[in-house]
């Protein structure tokens, strides 16, 4: 380590709470999926509500059928955010054969990145968003190493890769980087599980709200925008490529 920290990304934001991390140079993840209308909304968070009750409620339902306050469209979740200077981590969720609806959604309703990514466990989605946003402001999500990652993430048109961190070690996360690939860990539940996440060398790393904000220590921060286009090396500032801050150690 450097001194430094990772960008640290607060896993599964409940936006009634989101105010706590004013300040803390924090980025917030949503979960956001679509609509039988093609209204992409963000989901409840766990705390709220099961993820697989949500995705099924927001996949069997029109926009109007849904509460506005648990299930709000994209968009104004992340004028909330952006209120409170907080970056945001989209998880865009999308089934087999729903991609170019999702994508479709996701895009009219937030046709610029500005200071928020997209990431997704499905590529085909995240390709199809990275046509419009750039790579730099999109990420394919891994549940295991495949054979070349980098191979796979540069064919989904994103600029990082979100993997868990016993995935990632400090020579995978260089080799990448080489690349003009971020990294970023999966949500850290537990210290050990935070200081895995540290010890990998990622870019970025996830963590439950109660370890991430005491990773912060209450450092405040500016965020500033994402930009379309490739994916920088991260520069002894404190900024990365994305204009998100990170966070010194004190």
């Amino acid at each position: 380590m450097t001194g430094l920290v990772p960008e640290i990304v607060v896993h599964d934001v409940c936006l009634d709470d989101a105010a706590v991390l004013r300040g803390t140079g924090c980025v917030a993840e949503v979960d956001v999926a679509c609509t039988q209308d093609g209204v992409a909304v963000v989901l409840p968070c766990a705390a709220h509500l099961a993820k697989e009750t949500a995705l099924r409620t927001v996949a069997d339902a029109s926009a109007e059928a849904l509460d506005p306050a648990a299930f709000p469209p994209v968009e104004a979740a992340l004028a909330t955010l952006g209120a409170l200077g907080l970056p945001v981590v989209v998880d865009l969720k999308a089934g087999p054969g729903e991609e170019a609806r999702t994508a479709a959604a996701m895009l009219a309703q937030v046709p610029r990145p500005g200071n928020t990514r997209v990431i997704g466990f499905n590529h085909r989605v995240v390709r199809l968003v990275s046509a419009q946003w750039g790579a730099a402001a999109c990420g394919a999500l891994f549940a295991g190493l495949p054979m070349d990652v980098a191979a796979m993430a540069t064919a989904a048109g994103s600029g990082w890769v979100v993997m868990q961190s016993r995935f990632l070690e400090p020579g995978l996360c260089s080799e990448l980087r080489a690349r003009g690939i971020r990294t970023m860990t999966f949500a850290a539940s537990t210290q050990k599980r935070w200081e895995e996440a540290l010890a990998s060398g990622a870019d970025s790393a996830m963590a439950e709200l109660e370890i991430a904000t005491a990773a912060a220590g209450g450092t405040s921060t500016t965020g500033g925008r994402v930009e379309p286009g490739s994916p920088a090396e991260p520069s002894a500032a404190h900024a990365d490529a994305s204009g998100c801050h990170r966070p010194q150690r004190r």
